[in-house]
C-alpha cells in the first residue's frame, strides 16, 4: 500500500500562500491534524498566520503532494511548546508532481565507462548537472558519446546522501560535444529511491531559495 500522508519525523514545508514557506517536522498526527515543530521561525505575524488558509507540501510514495488546511488556533495558543503548531487539514493529498519527474540542478562528480571504437572500455570523469529518478544531464565529457550508447556510471552523492550510486544509462540526448542526457536503464530500486529523494530535497531548497 502506498504511503500518502506524512509520518512522525518527516520534514515538510508549511506554506503561507504568496508569503513564505517554513520548514517544519511532524511530531504527532491524528485524525484530521498534524502537530508540526517549527524548524524555522515564521516571519508572518501570528494574527495573520492564525487566520490564513495554509498548505503543507511533502513527499510521499507518489511524489510531491500538497494538503490544505488552517492552524488549530486554540491548540496553537494553548500549547505547551511555543515552537509547535497544530495544522488541521482537510481533503485528500493533491499530487503536484510524480516522483520520477522531480528534477534538481546539481553538481555531482561521476565516472562514466563506455566502449571506444575498438570496443575497449574507456572511463571518463564528468559531472551530473541535472538529476531525477529517471536520468541525468552530464557535463564535462572528454569524448562525445553517440546517441543510444549505453554507459556504466558511478555517481558520487556525498557522504551525507549515502555515498555513491552505480548503474547503467543510455544516451538519449546530445546537447554539445561535452554534454549529454542519460536515461537510467539499470539501477537498483533502493538507489533509484535515494536519487528521487535527493532530487526532491534539492529541488525543494531551490524553490524556496528563489521563491
Amino acid at each position: 500500500m502506498s504511503r500518502l500522508l506524512p509520518d512522525v519525523g518527516d520534514e515538510l514545508l508549511l506554506s503561507v500562500p504568496q508569503a513564505e514557506q517554513v520548514l517544519v517536522r511532524v511530531t504527532d498526527a491524528g485524525p484530521g491534524f498534524f502537530d508540526l515543530r517549527l524548524l524555522e521561525q515564521p516571519t508572518t505575524p501570528a494574527p495573520r498566520l492564525e487566520r490564513s488558509a495554509l498548505m503543507i507540501e511533502f513527499i510521499n510514495d507518489d511524489g510531491i503532494a500538497r494538503m490544505h488546511g488552517r492552524l488549530d488556533v486554540p491548540a496553537y495558543r494553548g500549547g505547551t511548546r511555543h515552537d509547535t503548531v497544530r495544522f488541521a487539514h482537510r481533503g485528500s493529498p493533491q499530487l503536484l508532481k510524480r516522483r520520477e519527474f522531480v528534477r534538481a540542478t546539481v553538481d555531482l562528480p561521476l565516472t562514466l565507462t563506455g566502449p571506444r571504437a575498438d570496443d575497449e572500455p574507456v572511463s571518463t570523469q564528468a559531472h551530473a548537472i541535472d538529476l531525477s529518478g529517471g536520468g541525468m544531464l552530464v557535463d564535462g565529457l572528454d569524448v562525445s558519446p553517440r546517441r543510444d550508447d549505453v554507459l556504466t556510471f558511478a555517481l558520487d552523492l556525498g557522504e551525507a546522501a549515502g555515498g555513491s550510486v552505480s548503474g547503467r544509462g543510455r544516451v538519449v540526448r546530445l546537447e554539445t560535444a561535452s554534454r549529454a542526457g542519460l536515461q537510467f536503464t539499470e539501477l537498483d530500486q533502493a538507489d533509484r529511491i535515494r536519487l528521487m529523494h535527493l532530487a526532491f530535497e534539492m529541488s525543494r531548497e531551490q524553490r524556496r531559495r528563489f521563491a
